[in-house]
């Protein structure tokens, strides 16, 4: 039968989505509006749902079934921003689901490449008021309450619920929750998109932000919604994948390398590159294919039996 044939890793199509500030290109999502189809191995041709429908755990693995179901539970995409995206803020999961039957948000943003203009908005520079925060937008003065970060290719971010954020003149690659569900509070004096501000207002976390650094470490995420490590691929790296109970992505952001199975059978990813790595597939190979290669490795740990997706509420 096919569902007993062994499930093997998978790059998917490019989905590139048009905005006034540039362009989002999908390269790993099932959101429903985006859903990602299979280009290479035997289930080219299939969608990540249906993938996802059909093999479940398999494809995920244990933990990230238990919580997400048959949604895949992360997106991989691109965006080159060639103006300024909207400030926006995202929600968290307890009250996405409580209010829209969604997930929330938390993103890491790297950066890939830089223009002239190049900026990061990432929260307020001191305590601000709600009226305060209402009367700048009302007055198009918002980017004083901001800390504007100038970015530098290789640096990497992370975007939590309740920070408010914007990009300028950016190429980003964005690893985050399977979720599009942010609201706009502020379009810089453009006109003729909807803006969000009164429905999000208690989404907004008016304190101090923490200033924006880059992250140090190779470790650049570990939240309950994903894990991303950095992997300078210097020499063939074995997998540990048979301990992990989830899927493993790859995505390319320098050089080039190959994953081998024991089969000998490679899948090759060059700069920019996304692969899918099922959670069945346990045993394989990283090997560097240029002198300067990085990879970004993104997985779902296990979690406790409390849902740590969203802070736990005081009574």
């Amino acid at each position: 039968m096919e569902q007993e044939r062994k499930l093997t890793p998978m790059k998917f199509l490019r989905d590139v989505q048009e905005f006034p500030w540039g362009t989002a290109e999908y390269r790993l999502a099932d959101l429903g509006f985006v859903d990602s189809m299979a280009c290479e191995g035997w289930l080219s041709g299939s969608t990540l749902s249906d993938i996802m429908q059909t093999y479940l755990e398999r494809v995920v693995g244990e933990t990230s079934f238990e919580w997400y179901g048959t949604q895949f539970p992360v997106l991989v995409k691109y965006l080159d921003i060639k103006g300024r995206t909207s400030l926006h803020v995202n929600p968290d999961d307890e009250t996405a689901a409580q209010r829209y039957d969604a997930f929330g948000k938390t993103a890491l943003w790297h950066v890939e490449a830089c223009g002239p203009q190049a900026c990061l908005y990432l929260g307020f520079r001191r305590d601000v008021t709600a009226e305060e925060f209402y009367r700048a937008c009302a007055q198009n003065r918002v980017e004083d309450l901001l800390y504007a970060v100038k970015p530098y290719p290789g640096e990497s971010y992370l975007v939590v619920p309740g920070l408010v954020h914007a990009a300028r003149d950016v190429r980003l690659l964005e690893i985050a929750e399977a979720s599009e569900l942010g609201f706009r509070l502020h379009d810089w004096g453009a006109e003729g998109r909807e803006i969000h501000l009164e429905e999000a207002f208690d989404l907004i976390d008016f304190r101090q932000a923490p200033r924006p650094e880059p992250l140090k470490t190779d470790l650049l995420a570990a939240v309950p919604q994903f894990t991303v490590h950095r992997i300078a691929l210097l020499a063939a790296l074995k997998s540990h994948a048979s301990e992990e109970d989830s899927f493993l992505v790859y995505v390319c952001t320098r050089g080039a390398a190959a994953l081998q199975l024991p089969t000998r059978e490679n899948y090759h990813l060059k700069a920019g590159d996304v692969l899918l790595v099922p959670s069945e597939v346990c045993d394989f190979y990283l090997i560097p294919e240029d002198n300067d290669t990085e990879l970004l490795e993104v997985r779902l740990d296990p979690r406790p039996d409390t849902d740590l997706v969203s802070e736990p509420v005081e009574e």
